[in-house]
C-alpha cells in the first residue's frame, strides 16, 4: 500500500502541475471571485496530459485536452438541469473519450479527467448563462496549463537532457491501425461507458447526494489495463479514500479562512502530483481532501453533500468499477476464444476443399 514505485518522472512536471492549479486559485483570491478559482482549477487538469513532446506539439495537445474538459463541464452542466439525463451524458462522454484515447494510443490518465469534470458538471446548480461563464473560467486553468507545460517541457529537454517523444503517425494512420489490429476497440469502449452509466444511474436511484462521486470512482478504477491491476487500484482507492476523507474532515474542523484554504489546496496539489505516479493509494490521501476543499471553495456553484455521501459514492463506484472490469475481462476472453476458433476454422477450410 505504501510502496513507492520507481519512476522517471521529473520534479519539473510536478512543479508545473502545481503552478497550473495555483494560477487560477491566486487570481480568484485576488479578484474576490472564488468561482474563478474553483472552475479554473478544473481547467488545470489539462496539464496532466503532459508528455515529453516538442513545444508546439505539447501546446496543441494540452489545448485539445483543455477544450475537451471545457466541453465536458458544459455537457455535464446542461444535464444537471434535467438530472435524469446525467447518466446518459456521462455515458456518451465516456464512450467518445475511451474510443479516441484507444485509437490514438493516449496513455493514462487518458479520458479520466474529461470524464471527471463532466461528472462534476452534473453536480452544478447554475443557470445557463452562469454555466457559460463557468466554462470560460475553466479556460484560465487551460491557458495556465499550456504555459507551464511548455516551460516544463523546454526545461526538461534543454537542461535535463530529456529527449522528445516523437509520434509521426497521422490520425488516419492511427485509425486504420486500430481498426485492423484492435478488434475489441468498440466492444471494450462500450463496456467501459456502460459501467460508468450504470454507476451514475444506481447512485441517483439510491439518492446518494451527488451521484458524480460514484462515476468518478468508477472511472478511476477502470483506468487499469488488467484485472489484477484494477483489483489493486480498487483496494488502494477505497483505503486511501477513507484516509483522505478523514483528512478532509480535519481541515473542515479548522474553519480555515479563504486565504488559508487556497494555500492548503496548492500544497495538497503538489503532494497529489508527486504521489500519483509513485503510489496510487498514497495519492488518494490527498485527492479527497483536495476535492472537498475545492468544491467547498465555491459552494454557491456546487451542490455540496455530506462527507458520508462522498464515502458511499467512493465505495459504490469502486465496487461497480471492479465488478464491471471483471465482466469485461471475462467477455473479452470469450470473444478472443471465439475469434481464434473462427480463424482456425477459416484456415482449415481450404485443406478440406483440396
Amino acid at each position: 500500500m505504501l510502496h513507492i514505485r520507481e519512476t522517471d518522472d521529473t520534479l519539473t512536471r510536478v512543479i508545473g502541475a502545481g503552478l497550473s492549479t495555483a494560477v487560477p486559485l491566486i487570481i480568484g483570491l485576488m479578484i474576490g471571485n472564488m468561482r474563478v478559482a474553483t472552475f479554473g482549477s478544473l481547467g488545470a487538469f489539462a496539464f496532466l496530459s503532459f508528455q515529453p513532446f516538442s513545444t508546439p506539439k505539447l501546446a496543441r495537445r494540452i489545448f485539445i485536452v483543455g477544450i475537451s474538459i471545457m466541453a465536458g463541464l458544459f455537457i455535464g452542466g446542461l444535464s444537471s438541469m434535467l438530472p435524469w439525463t446525467s447518466p446518459i451524458a456521462l455515458g456518451f462522454v465516456s464512450l467518445v473519450g475511451f474510443l479516441i484515447c484507444r485509437i490514438l494510443r493516449i496513455p493514462n490518465p487518458g479520458p479520466f479527467f474529461v470524464i471527471m469534470v463532466t461528472a462534476m458538471g452534473t453536480g452544478l446548480k447554475l443557470q445557463f448563462l452562469h454555466l457559460l461563464q463557468a466554462v470560460s473560467y475553466v479556460g484560465i486553468g487551460v491557458l495556465a496549463s499550456i504555459f507551464w507545460a511548455c516551460l516544463a517541457g523546454y526545461f526538461n529537454h534543454r537542461y535535463l537532457k530529456r529527449p522528445y517523444k516523437d509520434d509521426t503517425k497521422t490520425i488516419r494512420e492511427h485509425l486504420y491501425e486500430a481498426v485492423e489490429q484492435d478488434s475489441a476497440l468498440l466492444l471494450s469502449s462500450v463496456h467501459h461507458a456502460a459501467i460508468i452509466f450504470f454507476a451514475t444511474y444506481l447512485a441517483q436511484s439510491l439518492g446518494l447526494g451527488n451521484s458524480y462521486w460514484s462515476a468518478i470512482s468508477c472511472a478511476a478504477v477502470l483506468q487499469g489495463r488488467e484485472l489484477k491491476v484494477i483489483f489493486h487500484r480498487n483496494i488502494q482507492r477505497i483505503i486511501g479514500g477513507v484516509v483522505g476523507l478523514a483528512i478532509g474532515m480535519f481541515f473542515f474542523s479548522l474553519n480555515l479562512s479563504t486565504v488559508n484554504t487556497v494555500v492548503v489546496l496548492i500544497i495538497l496539489n503538489f503532494f497529489v502530483e508527486y504521489a500519483m505516479v509513485r503510489n496510487y493509494g498514497l495519492a488518494n490521501f490527498f485527492t479527497n481532501p483536495l476535492a472537498l476543499l475545492l468544491a467547498n471553495l465555491s459552494s454557491s456553484a456546487f451542490a455540496i453533500e455530506l462527507v458520508e455521501y462522498r464515502f458511499y459514492g467512493l465505495v459504490l463506484g469502486s465496487l461497480i468499477g471492479f465488478i464491471g472490469a471483471a465482466l469485461i475481462s471475462f467477455s473479452m476472453k470469450m470473444y478472443e476464444k471465439e475469434l481464434t476458433l473462427a480463424r482456425k476454422s477459416h484456415e482449415t477450410e481450404p485443406n478440406k476443399l483440396a
